[in-house]
């Protein structure tokens, strides 16, 4: 299978490309989205995450920003966003001169049922594409989004980050006839988490890209604390890849959301859907692939 990451890198977007490309997943391009931090900063990062891991996919910049809210998130991934850790900018390394939307059309018609495309940050890109060629969603095989709100015994609905910034793209993804969307929600994210103290011992690791991991992750372990209580390192990007990885690390029911007015994701359990929202997972079977991963 190939792949295609859809990103805006971000703390835990970059663990996930790592998690990603350490488990031979065969990325074919990475396409940046704007979400957590700037447009050029989530460049930036891709080149630094690709010089750290020894690789050289190419990337590919969306066409349009989002176009509802032009928010970001360094108050959880910090001003460059990769938590405190800075890095030179990168001038050599270019990014592709197609947008990303034309990419995953031409990608589609290339690989065809051989391509999952990952989306990791807000849906502007997917959307744009679908917008683009309707028949786009009829080729590929699969969508799997890190996205959206699913806890129907909260008082109060969580307006989840990434179909905040964009919930027009996020809508149009959902509604569109794809073979299969797996939506891994913010819940399932905050519950996968990592310990606090296993994250520090990364730093004496041999490995450098473990070890460039633990250097970014403390920003997102104090953002974690402060926001949801976790003593340790939230991981919904990580977890989002490590479905793909090990089925059986994350459990899908079919589903159908809808977005309202004030953002709210409204999900309800609808048999023959091809969106398939994550209900539960195994904490234990993704945290022996992450410490597999990284050590």
């Amino acid at each position: 299978m190939k792949y295609i990451i859809d990103t805006d890198p971000g703390i835990d977007d970059a663990i996930a490309i790592m998690l990603a490309i350490k488990n031979k997943l065969d990325v074919i391009g990475f396409t940046i989205a704007s979400g957590n931090i700037p447009v050029e900063k989530c460049e930036n990062n891709l080149k630094i995450i690709e010089e750290f891991l020894k690789i050289n996919k190419p990337i590919y910049r969306g066409k349009k920003l989002n176009e509802c809210r032009l928010e970001s998130a360094e108050f959880a991934h910090g001003k460059d966003g990769l938590g405190y850790a800075v890095y030179p900018v990168n001038r050599h390394r270019k990014v592709e001169r197609t947008y990303a939307e034309n990419f995953m059309i031409k990608a589609s018609k290339k690989y065809k049922d051989n391509l999952t495309i990952i989306c990791l940050g807000p849906l502007t890109n997917l959307a744009n594409a679908i917008k683009k060629d309707p028949n786009l969603p009829n080729r590929i095989n699969k969508v799997v989004v890190m996205g959206a709100s699913y806890n129907p015994y909260a008082k109060n609905k969580y307006i989840e980050f990434n179909v905040k910034i964009d919930p027009k793209a996020a809508q149009a993804v959902f509604n569109a006839p794809f073979k299969r969307i797996d939506v891994v929600t913010h819940e399932i994210g905050i519950k996968s988490f990592i310990e606090k103290e296993y994250i520090n011992s990364l730093h004496d690791s041999e490995d450098i890209v473990t070890r460039f991991l633990s250097n970014i992750a403390q920003k997102y372990i104090e953002f974690s604390f402060e926001h949801y209580g976790t003593i340790g390192l939230g991981t919904p990007d990580p977890t989002t890849i490590a479905s793909i990885i090990d089925p059986n690390i994350v459990k899908f029911i079919p589903a159908k959301i809808e977005i309202n007015d004030d953002m709210e994701c409204i999900v309800t359990k609808q048999d023959n859907s091809n969106l398939y929202i994550s209900k539960d997972f195994d904490l234990e079977l993704f945290r022996k692939l992450f410490k597999d991963t990284f050590n």
